[in-house]
């Protein structure tokens, strides 16, 4: 199940839900802390009641947070927040971190120097700086020395300051007062009073906004590309957690540069969407049928190095659900070490690095093959992949395609054998990894020079498109499509990539592990 659907279904949610109602989304959260200080079995924390957020609050009889981790009471502030606001919600952008990947994200600290000043820039209530302070050597000193919290959410620091205060205190007996300080009210992108520190960690909004020019990155027309542009001028090294769509695409040109001109050390770890996603959780205050989080997401280590230039990336990395764990604790192995470019970070795969070379050295790409004028010579190719693309002589039903016109049969017919191969497939996922396939991704495919047409192998594929068709319901609508049997597109692959014929198969899998 869910994980965070199941947060919100194991609690009398109703009873959550009436509290928000009659008490108003602060008063709400102020009395569901009291009532958890209530039952925590340690006199030395009652001072924190004395707070005036406290007074005159009505202490609930239920602990609604009893036995959350912090990253499961992100998920009910964020459903609390979507309950009140759906829209305001919406619009926000803001989804949490699950404990695992935070607990990543925090191991990837560890490399950083010590006894430097963190920042979490929009902290929410906290669960990256929980894990953050939970490898450090003596937690609570570093709670109250090493480490500020930002957010323009008043509230969600207030909870944030609660989490952290009555987990890590120990010999600081006044730690909840000793520590407000280090909780700033602030917009990070805006404010010319942000504390001094050395690096980052962060998981910020991800939402469309219109061009800013007062940032660099304006014509990404992301939050997070702002957020990280801020990150990069005000710190020497982050951890962050965006979409992976800062790989690729001209828009986040800028961003690229950013990166690679400020951090010599630079690991990006890519995630795939299915079959299991990195943030698990449900978008509260989504109006689509689809509540799932289907972000691909990508985590940046940057940093600055003595030893040289290192650039590595993953590929577009994909797991079964119960291998998460596994996942997250080998993630480190499916770096390769790149020359990264200005123009794209291509997500790749150790075994295919030849091909990677050999493709971009050929001569021709599909646009020298496509016609901007209607032709007799035509290929449908469908533009919402997962875990195959194709290319179609035969129409089908559905809403998202595209239309390749071709000069003649013979160019048409490389473009059938490479579009339906696990070539484009392997392309797409290095170069884009979206929710449909660019033009410019599919334009751009390398044509391979002397490919020889196999007539019966054309004719198999054209076979296939009676026999393979299937449906994907999307939107209310069903979408045709045809999935060639593996042992086809392994034959097509045998023929025109004979030495990367093994290695291209492994991408429809839906591990890696």
């Amino acid at each position: 199940m869910n994980r965070s659907r199941s947060i919100i279904n194991n609690l009398p949610i109703q009873d959550f839900n009436l509290v928000l109602d009659r008490l108003g989304l602060e008063k709400a959260w102020y009395s569901i802390l009291a009532a958890n200080l209530n039952k925590i079995d340690r006199t030395d924390l009652r001072y924190i009641l004395d707070e005036k957020e406290f007074r005159n609050i009505e202490i609930q009889n239920f602990d609604f947070i009893e036995g959350l981790t912090v990253g499961e009471i992100s998920v009910l502030y964020e459903y609390s927040l979507a309950y009140v606001d759906r829209d305001k919600r919406k619009q926000e952008g803001q989804y949490f971190t699950p404990d695992d990947v935070a607990q990543v994200m925090a191991k990837k600290t560890l490399s950083f120097p010590k006894n430097k000043i963190w920042i979490d820039p929009c902290s929410g209530v906290g669960n990256l700086s929980y894990w953050l302070i939970q490898y450090q050597e003596d937690q609570e000193d570093f709670l109250k020395n090493n480490l500020y919290l930002i957010d323009r959410d008043k509230l969600a620091l207030f909870i944030a300051r609660f989490i952290l205060a009555i987990n890590f205190q120990k010999k600081d007996k006044k730690l909840f007062e000793n520590i407000k300080s280090r909780f700033v009210i602030a917009d990070f992108l805006l404010s010319d009073n942000l504390p001094k520190h050395d690096f980052a960690i962060l998981n910020p909004p991800y939402v469309v906004v219109e061009p800013d020019m007062r940032f660099e990155t304006s014509s990404g027309k992301d939050l997070y590309a702002y957020f990280l542009e801020r990150v990069v001028q005000t710190s020497t090294g982050f951890v962050s957690i965006t979409p992976q769509t800062f790989t690729n695409g001209q828009k986040f040109n800028s961003l690229r540069r950013l990166l690679l001109n400020n951090f010599s050390n630079i690991d990006v770890y890519c995630f795939d969407n299915v079959p299991d996603n990195i943030f698990r959780g449900i978008k509260f205050g989504s109006t689509n049928t689809n509540k799932a989080n289907s972000t691909r997401a990508g985590i940046i280590v940057a940093k600055q190095n003595d030893n040289g230039r290192v650039f590595r990336i993953t590929p577009l990395l994909r797991w079964r659900v119960k291998e998460r764990q596994k996942l997250l604790d080998s993630v480190d192995k499916f770096l390769v070490q790149i020359e990264p470019r200005e123009d794209i970070f291509p997500k790749l795969q150790k075994e295919l690095l030849p091909l990677y070379a050999f493709a971009k050295k050929q001569g021709k790409i599909l646009a020298h093959l496509v016609s901007q004028r209607p032709t007799q010579y035509k290929l449908i190719v469908p533009s919402t992949p997962r875990y195959f693309i194709s290319a179609l002589k035969t129409p089908v039903e559905r809403t998202s395609f595209k239309t390749l016109y071709f000069y003649s049969e013979n160019e048409r017919d490389i473009a059938y054998l490479l579009l339906n191969s696990s070539y484009m497939y392997w392309w797409w996922r290095v170069n884009d990894g979206g929710m449909t396939i660019s033009e410019k991704t599919l334009l751009t495919l390398p044509v391979i020079s002397e490919i020889v047409i196999d007539k019966n192998l054309l004719s198999k594929i054209e076979e296939s498109e009676k026999t393979n068709v299937v449906i994907k319901r999307n939107g209310g609508k069903d979408n045709e499509n045809v999935k060639h049997d593996p042992s086809l597109v392994r034959e097509i692959n045998k023929c025109l990539f004979p030495r990367f014929a093994n290695a291209l198969e492994t991408l429809h899998n839906n591990s890696v592990i």
